[in-house]
């Protein structure tokens, strides 16, 4: 107990002196999928919570195994997810194990590709694919598939969650998410400049 109170208090002044800045904490919003209007162009559903239960549009869609998507559309009562797996889907991550950065894109296949690799980049079957945080649209850390082939074809990673036999998802208020969006974080913040 003695030694992880002290490297805790050496944690807190490191981070004093590199002026750290903690992830935001993240709120979620439970919902039930009610429609898969997919087809063979599409891969995105419908879930039965708008922006009178708090879904915003670019909000990160999970389930217990991972990233499923995110919210393109929200009506009051319900919202648009695009799934990982679609053709217009891309998402920054990072290779888990090499910590080697990457754009996840999907290709309605049943498999996703990673592009944009340095050209040293290694990876091989069986390493984690987790999102980067890189936009400040999805939060750092979630758990996205894992690689599965390496070759000529690219390389593909299968998805942790099942896009075929999703029944409830949770949709993650990320903070910075609208803002990065809309703007608004750069005028509330000229706001309060005007006000100094």
């Amino acid at each position: 107990q003695e030694a992880a109170r002290r490297l805790a208090e050496q944690n807190t002044a490191l981070q004093t002196m590199l002026d750290y800045v903690p992830d935001p904490r993240a709120t979620f919003v439970s919902a039930r999928v009610i429609g898969d209007p997919g087809s063979a162009f599409v891969r995105s559903m419908l879930i039965n919570a708008g922006t009178r239960h708090g879904i915003a549009k670019g909000q990160a869609v999970v389930t217990g195994d991972g990233l499923a998507g995110r919210i393109v559309a929200a009506g009051g009562w319900s919202a648009r997810v695009l799934l990982i797996t679609d053709i217009n889907s891309r998402v920054p991550v990072v290779v888990d194990s090499s910590r080697e950065r990457a754009i996840l894109a999907g290709d309605n296949g049943d498999t996703v590709r990673l592009i944009f690799l340095p050209a040293n980049a290694v990876v091989s079957p069986g390493d984690r694919i987790l999102t980067s945080g890189h936009g400040g649209v999805f939060p750092p850390g979630l758990a996205v598939g894992r690689v599965v082939s390496v070759g000529k074809g690219g390389i593909r990673v299968r998805p942790f969650v099942a896009m075929d036999r999703l029944e409830f998802v949770r949709a993650i208020e990320y903070p910075g998410i609208s803002a990065v969006l809309s703007g608004d974080g750069e005028a509330k913040r000229a706001k309060r400049a005007k006000r100094h």
